[in-house]
């Protein structure tokens, strides 16, 4: 991003003046689909899509009631699903109803409904190789003069809840063409925040045409180069998953030296392995410093001490059972930590190649010294940058324990392990338990005046939403007066594991809840908490398979 468009702290200074003239309302809608439930329309650009109270500047909300009035009457009714920034043109849903909105509603904040994006930007993108396809992740944060900028999440400390709070962000993308000092990008948004692609794009050096605030200025376009031209979701009515198409303008093609395709560009947009740029790196996954090495000493004193009895009791003969690994096979184990499942594996015969992104974990791993085991500091999201020799044959199988809730975005680690996974080799994930044990989501309470017949329970405050969590490691320490140790876990609820396991060609046969075994201290509560705690789990365990092609 050239300097004259950021302000002081780093932040890119709003237009004042707008380059664009307002669009003239156009008489009719652009209908691409209409039926009891939803109304689908084509926005133009430089129309807003809706405004927060009615009256002052025309909306293609104002145009989608008043047709549905002349179609249904007085009481017939429109309630707006989503939104497209002014300049941008595409796809937009509309309900009918009210139980339609709701439906839609929950679905976006699930993130079940797929949106795809044609973007044109500056500067020629390679099109193909592995740069031709990645993902770009962080935290935005919106200023209070509505400007929208990435916040390094290691030094993010806005109120949670609050107006200053940064949200996790992320885009998928595709470069379709390049020519003529621009390229054409496909972009698959797994988040939907304000200004998420303008952003994202600029803090790849790629800013969109025509983009005032967050690129060079205005274009011969005379619009930005944005378009909604894909979306994929389940319809109200039927619960039948439905897509619709609007292609890009010809001139988006046409300004990268390309003739426009067939109505219809098939996505491809995250299907295998590519770029990841962070603008803010995942802990788990970041060898930065200040990232999960931050807190690898104290990791590796908690696992060779008494405290780590989730690892010796449960996660590890657990895992174990799932993998089932067998003399002779090659094992990846993703996030490996100091080495301690790597242990286990080689001591039934199969050989571990361990994966960490904290070079203090790795030291820690090779100190063991074991047979037929090797580590390497590397991305769990870049397991394709291994060296070659390391990851030329197939293994056998892959596993992941407690890493995957700290590694954003998901579907990177999956489809690299995918990538290297023999077909039919087995990935195993140990996760905290999404619904009952997200950090600052759930938490134990009690119920009854007596302690012999009070009652623990475990209250879940949010679970389909995904939110970013500040975790601190060891909150007995920290009760004792110890120092926190702490890092961020990313709350998703468990379709959200699902699905990107079937995208990444990854077929889950088997789900396992597992509880603590811990007991609690002789006292009047300690039968009710051991109780509750054999009752709720407290991880996740997935077991999938790779298909075949």
């Amino acid at each position: 991003m050239p300097p004259d468009h950021r302000g002081r702290k780093g932040g890119r200074r709003p237009a004042k003046n707008r380059p664009y003239a307002r669009l003239r309302v156009p008489k009719e809608l652009d209908i691409i689909h209409e039926d009891a439930e939803i109304l689908i329309v084509n926005k133009p650009s430089g129309l807003v899509s809706a405004m927060p109270k009615p009256g002052g500047r025309p909306t293609l909300y104002d145009q989608v009631k008043k047709y549905a009035r002349q179609r249904g009457g007085r009481s017939a009714r429109a309630f707006v699903v989503h939104r497209l920034d002014l300049d941008a043109s595409g796809l937009l849903i509309f309900a009918k109803t009210k139980p339609a909105l709701d439906w839609l509603k929950d679905d976006l904040r699930a993130r079940r409904i797929e949106r795809r994006y044609l973007a044109l930007v500056q500067g020629e993108m390679p099109t193909d190789g592995p740069d031709a396809t990645g993902t770009v992740q962080s935290l935005l944060k919106e200023q209070h003069e509505g400007t929208v900028i990435s916040v390094p999440e290691l030094t993010y400390k806005g109120a949670k809840g609050g107006p200053d709070e940064a949200k996790p962000a992320i885009t998928h993308y595709r470069v379709v063409a390049a020519g003529l000092g621009k390229s054409l990008v496909e972009l698959k948004l797994e988040t939907g925040r304000k200004h998420q692609i303008r952003v994202h794009m600029a803090d790849l050096g790629h800013p969109l045409i025509g983009d005032i605030r967050y690129g060079s200025g205005p274009s011969k376009l005379r619009r930005l180069g944005l378009h909604a031209s894909q979306l994929t979701f389940r319809h109200p009515g039927s619960g039948r998953r439905v897509e619709y198409f609007c292609p890009a303008p010809d001139s988006f093609y046409h300004a990268v030296g390309s003739s426009p395709p067939a109505p219809r560009i098939e996505s491809s947009v995250s299907h295998k392995p590519g770029r990841v740029a962070s603008i803010d790196h995942s802990p788990r996954s970041s060898s930065h410093a200040g990232g999960w090495d931050g807190v690898a000493e104290w990791y590796d004193q908690y696992q060779s001490s008494a405290r780590s009895d989730h690892f010796s009791q449960v996660i590890i003969p657990g895992t174990i059972g799932l993998l089932n690994p067998k003399p002779g096979q090659r094992i990846l184990d993703i996030a490996c930590g100091e080495g301690r499942l790597a242990s286990s594996i080689v001591d039934l015969g199969a050989s571990v190649l361990g994966v960490d992104a904290s070079p203090s974990l790795i030291e820690a791993a090779r100190a063991r010294k074991l047979r037929h085991a090797r580590f390497e500091v590397g991305d769990a999201r870049s397991l394709a940058d291994l060296p070659g020799e390391l990851i030329a044959e197939p293994f056998d199988a892959a596993v992941c324990v407690m890493a995957l809730m700290n590694i954003n975005p998901l579907s990177a680690v999956l489809e690299n392990a995918s990538a290297l996974l023999r077909q039919g080799g087995r990935f195993v994930a140990i996760i905290l338990h999404p619904a009952f044990r997200a950090p600052n989501r759930t938490s134990w309470g009690w119920e009854g005046d007596r302690p012999a017949r009070q009652k623990q329970y475990r209250r879940v405050d949010a679970y389909l939403s995904n939110s970013i969590e500040p975790v601190i490691m060891n909150p007995g320490e920290v009760a004792r007066g110890g120092e926190a140790v702490r890092t961020f876990t990313y709350n998703r609820p468990f379709e959200h594991y699902i699905k990107a396991l079937s995208s990444a060609g990854l077929l889950v046969d088997d789900v396992e809840e597992w509880p603590s075994r811990r007991k609690s201290e002789p006292g009047p509560r300690a039968a009710e908490e051991n109780r509750a705690r054999r009752e709720i789990p407290l991880f996740m365990a997935i077991s999938a398979r790779k298909l075949n092609p």
